[in-house]
């Protein structure tokens, strides 16, 4: 998988490693922002396990796995050589939404509102753009503003009604038409 440089020179994209990423993950889901941000990514509280060290490992794995079956393709946001956070393609439907898809978890609340996240999925649109696709999907709670806000920016409009998950999440799915 190719490494993706982004619009901003100190960060890039690369594969991940698990012997590399599972300290950085550990670290993340056990910090009290760890939970506030899964929250807001639409984990339910009690879908929010301890983390272990192994457990954050077999989780890059599968990510590895997922990308050799051709479902998923996942980077590590890599911030002058230190992991902050994961962005994903999933390239089958998923949750309901159509593919390609694609997502962001800034870990690192330090490089949060710095336009990491932009960088991160304008990078993942060139990437599907080169790659033919038209069509672009993602979705995000109604309730998060900041992703809500960073969609717009980038051109993703409404993808029909928002909807609630069996969790009572209310989400809003969305679309940006590429020019190929």
């Amino acid at each position: 998988m190719p490494t993706l440089s982004t619009t901003i020179p100190a960060l890039h994209l690369t594969q991940p490693d698990p012997n590399r990423d599972a300290a950085f993950a550990f670290s993340w889901f056990n910090a009290e922002y760890g939970r506030d941000t899964l929250l807001k990514m639409g984990n339910t509280p009690d879908e929010i396990t301890e983390p272990t060290l192994a457990g954050e490992r077999a989780t890059l794995e599968e990510f590895l796995t997922l990308e050799a079956e051709g479902k998923q393709k996942t980077w590590m946001m890599r911030y002058d050589e230190v992991t902050i956070g994961a962005a994903w393609i999933d390239l089958v439907q998923n949750h309901g939404l159509k593919a390609p898809s694609i997502h962001l978890m800034i870990g690192d609340p330090l490089y949060r509102g710095k336009g990491v996240g932009k960088a991160t999925m304008s990078a993942m649109i060139d990437y599907l753009k080169a790659a033919g696709n038209s069509t672009i999907y993602s979705r995000h709670l109604v309730s998060n503003e900041a992703v809500i806000g960073l969609n717009r920016s980038l051109g993703f409009v409404p993808d029909g009604q928002a909807y609630s998950d069996k969790n009572g999440l209310e989400w809003q799915n969305v679309k940006l038409l590429l020019e190929v």
